[in-house]
């Protein structure tokens, strides 16, 4: 077992953020702030779960890059500001943010015909508010002039405008490129940001909320899809199976994996790679396979005794797949290395995916259930006896 330290000390660091009452709670605004994303996952989801190959998942799934990032650009700005975030400039910051982050969303459907112009555009005034609040704020030291708000918001978001204006492949690779700047700069910039003090309380919770405002999209997929059916038995097994793979979810993330990384923020000094990549990459990609889940719990709802038929019905096991690599890659940034119980439970849903155009929808979903419940149950066991932690691979971070 590789031992978690529990005595590193963090670096000395010139820019801290105000909190002074202690840790940092999330206030009521972000709360707020955090509706508006609510309806941005539903309407990826909506958008994907009408898709009919390949190339549409992937541009549905490249509209949702700037939000996301706009909603971490936010929460990372937020946590540094500490308790101005509370106070009435604070305030109008996030419900301007908020307002841009609805445009956008409500531009999704459309985003590639008639309503790209508002995708594009909501996005750029959102960066430039998050850029001006940033400039802002009263650290200690001077702030370097090429560092991730900078670049988002004179690099991508007038990428996004211009990809905005061209018709057909110009858009996608105007704004698939904007989308790889904007998802590099945070690793490559990792430095300029290096002497900031995050706290230590708040984004954990801002991440983990974000994780639940995913996992409700599922409980909508599944609950509304059952409310509008005539339901037999394979119906009702299948919004149980369903609900029960939801749980599972929650499981996986809350029960052992957020603990985990609040300690590795508590504990490493070297604060800045825990929040670009386990809070900034790891996340994303637990909410994109939350999102691929919810799409294939609607369908299974939807035909639960079917062979799949559409792209869309094939989406549980892969997006199954990418949340239990999530896993390993956050670990491995965190500890160096992954553990072997999730890796493997990771290939095998890669097995239940590459299965599932030969099964009924609900054979799979009791497969995928099964994996989880065995990774879950041998994680538990493993903690309840004491024993160490089965490591993949040691390896370098």
């Amino acid at each position: 077992m590789s031992t978690i330290p529990l005595n590193d000390a963090a670096p000395a660091v010139e820019d801290t953020p105000d909190h002074a009452g202690g840790e940092q709670r999330v206030a009521w605004a972000e709360l707020f702030f955090d509706l508006i994303w609510v309806f941005a996952i539903t309407q990826i989801t909506t958008t994907l779960a009408a898709a009919h190959d390949a190339g549409e998942v992937a541009r549905t799934l490249l509209l949702f890059v700037p939000l996301w990032w706009g909603w971490v650009g936010t929460t990372l700005l937020a946590n540094l500001a500490g308790d101005l975030v509370d106070r009435a400039a604070g305030r109008l910051v996030l419900f301007g943010v908020a307002g841009c982050g609805l445009l956008i969303s409500v531009a999704v459907g459309d985003a590639y015909g008639d309503r790209a112009l508002a995708f594009g555009i909501g996005y750029a005034v959102l960066r430039l508010v998050l850029w001006a609040a940033w400039r802002r704020l009263p650290l200690a030291s001077s702030r370097p002039l090429l560092e991730p708000f900078a670049v988002a918001a004179f690099v991508v978001a007038p990428l996004f405008v211009l990809g905005a204006l061209i018709d057909g492949s110009g858009q996608i690779v105007a704004w698939s490129a904007a989308a790889l700047i904007e998802v590099a700069s945070p690793r490559l910039l990792r430095g300029r940001l290096s002497r900031l003090r995050f706290e230590t309380a708040h984004l954990p919770e801002r991440f983990g909320l974000f994780l639940i405002i995913a996992l409700g999209e599922t409980v909508v997929a599944v609950g509304g899809q059952a409310a509008g059916a005539h339901l037999d038995g394979p119906g009702y097994l299948a919004l149980a199976l369903g609900f029960t793979l939801i749980v599972l979810l929650w499981w996986t993330y809350f029960h052992f994996g957020a603990p985990a990384v609040r300690h590795s923020l508590e504990h490493d000094p070297a604060r800045a790679r825990i929040v670009t990549d386990v809070f900034s990459y790891a996340h994303l990609g637990y909410v994109i396979a939350i999102i691929l889940i919810a799409v294939g719990l609607k369908k299974l709802l939807a035909h639960p005794m079917d062979v799949p038929h559409t792209l869309p019905e094939l989406l549980l096991g892969p997006g199954l797949a990418v949340y239990l690599l999530g896993f390993c890659y956050a670990r491995w940034r965190m500890f160096g290395a992954a553990t072997l119980q999730r890796s493997t439970a990771a290939l095998a849903c890669c097995a239940v995916a590459a299965a599932a155009p030969l099964l009924p929808q609900i054979v799979t979903a009791a497969l995928a259930i099964a994996v989880l419940l065995a990774l879950n149950g041998y994680e538990a066991w493993l903690v309840h006896t004491h024993r160490p932690l089965p490591l993949l691979r040691p390896s370098r971070r």
